[in-house]
């Protein structure tokens, strides 16, 4: 795997250059999502954009479509935090997710899986169906996101998880350094749903004394 990135950027080209940066913009979205910063937002159009112009070139076209509902959905989520705010100091509040909630989630996934994979069987993928549920899980962790629900972190580290386990499998030196990218959002996955339990618990306490 050292070998394989040393490589890449010794064979820099303008379309390794693309993912480069938007991994890059990446990694700034991960430490911004844990501090609850609402510039993640803008940085989560360019990565996305970038990272959508290397999948599709790269033929990985479930996860390209999802970039590009990926810029769609920071738009609404840029929207969403600041309307959410009800004055100038205060955020939208971290929600948990209720059993409503993490039912339409899963029935989303489940459906959304097998008529993308579908899709992409018609097209001649030979991961249509890992890239279809990889596309989709992402796609319900970031609208889960624009509402701060606490679990959306659950989401993103097994689409990330899975994501991390195709590219190697299938040898995509493209994509290495989205290898690289994708680890470093599984950690701060994992950091994430510590700290928002702790904002989370910090908020409650808070609307407690407030009554």
């Amino acid at each position: 795997m050292i070998d394989a990135f040393i490589q890449y950027f010794a064979e820099m080209t303008p379309l390794r250059l693309c993912v480069l940066l938007g991994t890059l913009t990446g990694l700034a979205v991960m430490v911004l999502q844990v501090i609850q910063h609402i510039a993640l937002w803008y940085f989560n159009i360019i990565s996305a954009t970038l990272l959508a112009i290397n999948f599709f070139a790269t033929e990985v076209y479930a996860y390209a479509v999802f970039q590009i509902y990926y810029v769609v959905v920071s738009v609404y989520g840029l929207y969403e935090w600041k309307r959410g705010r009800s004055n100038e100091d205060s955020e939208l509040p971290i929600q948990l997710m209720k059993v409503k909630d993490w039912l339409i989630a899963l029935a989303v996934i489940v459906g959304g899986t097998l008529v993308m994979a579908n899709f992409l069987w018609l097209l001649g993928s030979d991961i249509a169906f890992v890239d279809a549920m990889i596309t989709v899980i992402s796609a319900v962790a970031t609208f889960l996101l624009t509402k701060k629900f606490l679990q959306y972190w659950y989401f993103w580290i097994v689409a990330d998880s899975m994501y991390v386990a195709l590219v190697i499998s299938y040898g995509q030196s493209d994509l290495y350094p989205t290898v690289l990218l994708y680890s470093c959002y599984i950690i701060s996955a994992i950091i994430g749903i510590f700290e928002w339990r702790k904002m989370y618990k910090k908020q409650t306490e808070e609307r407690k004394l407030e009554m």
